[in-house]
């Protein structure tokens, strides 16, 4: 009996050891930046994005020092909007609310340009939503290391038919 437990607990150590050793030539094998999938498949390594010849004013920042900013703050956005944003006679017809869902680019200068809807309601309040943003003010431009970027932002604009 003792013998039967002694040449099954050396099996049991030498398969570990050849399939510890195996696994570590394989691993070895791979460069050193190269993760492996589950399916035994190489990642290809991160690779640093290539460099954009756009000028510094048509760069796009997402992430600034200073997120740019209406003039006189977001009261005085809130005012603005409530003031100049008309509801369109079809989305008053048929009873429409809701977002409108938008982005614009903000650039060094503070102006507006590119208005897009991202998610809209039909009925006229897209095009409303995006003549409203177009007739806003120049903003304070975002800022990254004190100086002035273009920055893109997204702006949901609501419509209440109620």
């Amino acid at each position: 009996m003792k013998h039967f437990c002694f040449s099954t607990t050396f099996l049991v150590l030498t398969a570990c050891t050849v399939t510890c050793a195996s696994a570590q030539v394989r691993k070895a094998a791979l460069p050193a930046d190269t993760g492996v999938l589950s399916a035994g498949q190489p990642i290809v390594p991160h690779e640093t994005p290539p460099k954009t010849d756009l000028p510094s004013s048509e760069k796009v920042f997402g992430g600034v020092e200073q997120q740019p900013e209406y003039p006189g703050g977001t009261k005085a956005m809130y005012k603005f909007i409530n003031a100049n944003l008309h509801i369109p006679a079809e989305a008053k017809e048929a009873g429409i609310s809701g977002k409108v869902f938008t982005s614009f680019y903000i650039e060094v200068t503070g102006e507006i340009t590119k208005v897009t809807v991202l998610k809209g309601l039909g009925f006229g309040c897209d095009e409303e939503a995006v003549r409203m943003i177009e007739s806003m003010p120049k903003w304070k431009p975002g800022k990254v290391y004190s100086k002035p970027v273009r920055v893109k932002y997204n702006l949901p604009v609501s419509f209440d038919t109620r």
